[in-house]
């Protein structure tokens, strides 16, 4: 019998899941896209920010600059990124057109841009062989394979916070922050923001190193800030040299020490002279003030970033931030911890460059606030209180939390607001 001639089809490759060690490289060369992709958007006129004027821009295909923009003017989505992304070929196109363009992009951008895309290709040369093939790896990898934070984290965390005790010679049991934001009465294009923060259980050996606490707003400005712009206690009187008016008393332990302030630029700077405080007696301190910043739909990208800086060692961080209801509904709350360097006030695309891969998740608070949590039992008194003396109802707002314990020495934590509107990046 003739034997019968088939047709074998091509077997068909079964993708594998990203395993946990190729999901974090996965993690941190998306997120450095992301941030590189904003900050090259970001250097680029304002009339190029959107689709129709990048394309004009750049003489680039209008649906790769659709898709750059949409990305660019958005929260970090995780390594899906990349299936909503131009491919390699046009992200590199747009790179090269913005040397040529007139005017002519930034090198130092378009560089940083180039490299994070050398990276992107390096990807899927490795881990798919093409982008369809690592984009259906990494929808394969989503949730359950992604990696567990590691279990000798909180032994680490611990060491970390005894090894800077030693090291500073401070020590609190808990670090407490409250923000409050709302849109200003007066000007639509401002948000007043009001905020307290401070040590609780706090010990220093008479070796010590200084005890200084920084705040600063979001932009940093090109000209002296105007009087509304620079901070103030509750009661709206400037705060400049010795500064009194800005401990809460009722939250401090007496006699409360002396504060001197100033305000070099965006910053304001307090130096705590604790001579009234002997010995390793544990003491409660706390500061109160208030400013105004630009609205964040003003700027580009438009977020808000609030930021808890843990300069000295805590066992315990509260974080909380309030912003009304009215600002709650256009914007995106996120969390991150970044390594506290010089530069913590650079630009929300460089973020990825000091971003922990871990970080805790960002809780939804009762208001007005109903309980307090085991860290500091008076957390729902002081918030009231904030909220009393600012002449505010806690129930038009919207509470966010950071609860960690043992929060990394020399981080900073970041809740962040997204209020970049859906039609951003039509032109």
């Amino acid at each position: 019998m003739d034997s019968e001639t088939t047709t074998k089809r091509p077997k068909k490759v079964r993708l594998a899941p990203l395993t946990p060690g190729e999901w974090a490289r996965v993690d941190r060369v998306a997120r450095r896209l992301h941030g590189e992709i904003t900050a090259f958007l970001a250097g680029l006129p304002p009339t190029a920010r959107h689709a129709s004027g990048l394309a004009r821009h750049l003489t680039v295909d209008r649906t790769t600059c659709q898709r750059a923009v949409f990305v660019a003017t958005r929260p970090y989505p995780g390594p899906e990124l990349f299936a909503r992304l131009p491919g390699v070929r046009g992200l590199r196109l747009m790179a090269e057109a913005a040397l040529g363009a007139d005017p002519p992009a930034e090198a130092g951008l378009v560089d940083g841009f180039a490299a994070a895309i050398d990276r992107y290709q390096e990807l899927v040369s490795q881990l798919g062989r093409s982008t369809s093939q690592l984009i259906k790896r990494i929808a394969l990898g989503d949730g359950h394979e992604r990696a567990e934070p590691s279990a000798d984290v909180p032994a680490a965390r611990t060491a970390l916070f005894d090894a800077a005790t030693a090291v500073t010679g401070r020590a609190s049991d808990c670090w407490v922050a409250v923000y409050v934001y709302r849109p200003s009465p007066t000007d639509a294009a401002q948000l007043e923001v009001v905020h307290a923060n401070g040590l609780i259980g706090h010990t220093a050996t008479a070796d010590a190193v200084p005890l200084v606490v920084h705040n600063f707003t979001t932009p940093s400005r090109s000209a002296p800030a105007r009087d509304d712009e620079r901070f103030a206690n509750l009661e709206h009187d400037l705060v400049e040299g010795r500064s009194p008016t800005v401990v809460l008393d009722d939250f401090t332990t007496d006699p409360p020490p002396l504060v001197t302030s100033r305000q070099p630029h965006e910053f304001l700077v307090q130096s705590i002279d604790e001579s009234a405080s002997p010995g390793l007696r544990a003491v409660d301190l706390m500061l109160a003030a208030r400013t105004t910043v630009s609205h964040p739909a003003q700027r580009h990208p438009a977020i808000e970033e609030v930021w808890a800086l843990v300069n000295f060692p805590a066992r315990h961080l509260l974080f909380d931030v309030y912003i009304h209801r009215d600002l709650a509904r256009t914007a995106l709350p996120s969390l991150d911890t970044h390594l506290w360097g010089p530069d913590f006030v650079q630009r929300v695309g460089d973020r990825w460059q000091t971003r922990f891969t871990e970080s805790p998740t960002l809780q939804l608070l009762d208001t007005p606030p109903r309980t307090s949590p085991p860290a500091y039992p008076r957390m729902a008194d002081l918030t009231r209180h904030v909220f009393e003396r600012s002449g505010l109802d806690s129930a038009e707002y919207v509470g966010h939390r950071c609860d960690v314990a043992y929060p990394l020495w020399r981080s900073g934590y970041c809740i962040s607001f997204d209020f970049t509107r859906p039609d951003d990046d039509e032109g």
